[in-house]
């Protein structure tokens, strides 16, 4: 897992807009900043919040799939974007990474993010 480039643009919103120095340590605690976002329709009609854009590092014929408070098991398309709403310090965003026979599963927490405010 790794963040985004602040240049980079997920669902019409630049990551910069979204996010500051999101970094994942070595043991998958996002650190960082998260800015606070009013109508981020291309998330969700209406959707305000707090929102880390990631990049999951997977080869090219493995599923991988997120399972987060709001979606279980959704899976990512080929270019590995997760936008993921951070409600609370304390959420967890589960990814499922399975080819062929082999499955591995990491779990990142938001325990290191600062969640800014409307």
């Amino acid at each position: 897992m790794s963040s985004m480039p602040n240049d980079a643009t997920v669902l019409g919103m630049e990551v910069s807009a979204l996010q500051s120095n999101v970094t994942v340590d070595g043991d998958n605690v996002l650190h960082g900043t998260l800015h606070h976002i009013k109508n981020f329709d291309k998330y969700d009609q209406g959707a305000t919040g707090n929102f880390a854009a990631l990049h999951v590092v997977a080869p090219a014929d493995a599923t991988v799939k997120i399972t987060t408070s709001s979606v279980t098991d959704k899976p990512l398309d080929e270019d590995r974007t997760v936008v993921w709403k951070v409600t609370d310090t304390e959420d967890t965003l589960k990814v499922k990474v399975e080819r062929g026979e082999e499955s591995s599963n990491v779990d990142y927490k938001a325990s290191g993010l600062t969640l800014e405010k409307e």
